[in-house]
């Protein structure tokens, strides 16, 4: 880990289709915390619990996927963050050790530093998708289409399934927030 991330501008953790536990990233997280690449965990869902661990061990942005409405969106974002923008709480954990260095307040700098990408997958997210980009502490929605395929049932090539992403990609300008995409190949 500490070898790879000196060449990446970011380390995607992956705990929803992999076996990785909060324990294990934060580990790879202590080993190196400055060696570069930011690291990022995409969690199973937006819980408080699910956030408030990767946060406590070091991640400086959290994914969630399957966003498929503005409910979900706000809660990825409340709990990522410290009063008064969100609901995070004071906890524990090695991240203020790593990140409230050489003068640096953690809690007084996280809010602006946090990253927030929220997967859109399904057609109802793509549907509902300037709702979930308007939300405060939304930083980034990534448009899926290897999900988009499987939850829509369209080809790639079909009209209709480009007409989902035109959606996505027209709200999240519309709302002023960064779009990515995921692709599969």
């Amino acid at each position: 880990y500490c070898e790879l991330v000196k060449h990446y501008d970011y380390a995607w953790f992956e705990m929803q289709h992999a076996t990785l536990e909060f324990a294990d990233i934060e580990k790879m997280i202590a080993a190196c915390p400055h060696a570069g690449a930011i690291p990022m965990i995409r969690l199973p869902d937006a819980q408080e619990f699910h956030i408030q661990h990767a946060t406590d061990i070091g991640a400086l942005g959290i994914v969630v996927p399957t966003v498929d409405d503005a409910d979900r969106a706000r809660e990825a974002a409340k709990w990522a963050r410290y009063p008064p923008a969100g609901r995070r709480s004071a906890g524990a954990g090695q991240a203020m050790r790593i990140w409230g260095i050489d003068g640096i307040n953690y809690r007084q700098t996280i809010n602006d530093n946090m990253l927030v990408i929220l997967q859109i997958e399904t057609p109802i997210g793509a549907w509902n998708s300037y709702a979930i980009a308007s939300q405060p502490g939304v930083d980034v929605l990534l448009a899926s289409n290897g999900d988009m395929g499987n939850f829509s049932g369209y080809a790639t090539t079909d009209p209709q399934y480009q007409l989902l992403f035109t959606q996505v990609h027209d709200a999240v300008l519309r709302a002023g927030k960064f779009l990515g995409a995921v692709t599969y190949t």
